[in-house]
């Protein structure tokens, strides 16, 4: 089960999705439910932020399908994300950050965090 449902994606798009948007975003959903769960095992019930986290994810690909990063006009030509060469679907540095649980001194367990 992935962390975010095609409702919350389309809440945070600000549309409802295409049929072929709904098919491609959920399998990045649980493309990047995976990826979440590989590094932070402790969000296997989803919250809040994971949520947010996951749909970013996906709505990073899905506003952007063509990864392009900048793009010229005269002389037509364009620069692809270097996202795209890691594959579509990565955990960026922030967003592993938004997942780190907070530090509660000097000292903390947390099971299972990398």
């Amino acid at each position: 089960m992935a962390l975010a449902t095609l409702t919350d994606l389309a809440d945070r798009m600000g549309r409802d999705l295409t049929s072929s948007e709904a098919r491609q975003a959920t399998a990045w959903l649980d493309d990047a439910t995976a990826l979440i769960l590989k590094r932070f095992p402790q969000y296997s019930t989803p919250t809040d932020v994971s949520k947010k986290v996951c749909c970013s994810m996906v709505l990073r690909v899905l506003k952007n399908p063509d990864g392009r990063r900048q793009e010229s006009i005269d002389d037509f030509s364009y620069t692809i994300d270097s996202s795209r060469s890691r594959g579509e679907i990565y955990l960026s540095d922030e967003e592993a950050e938004e997942l780190r649980p907070a530090q509660g001194g000097a000292f903390s367990i947390v099971p299972g965090a990398t």
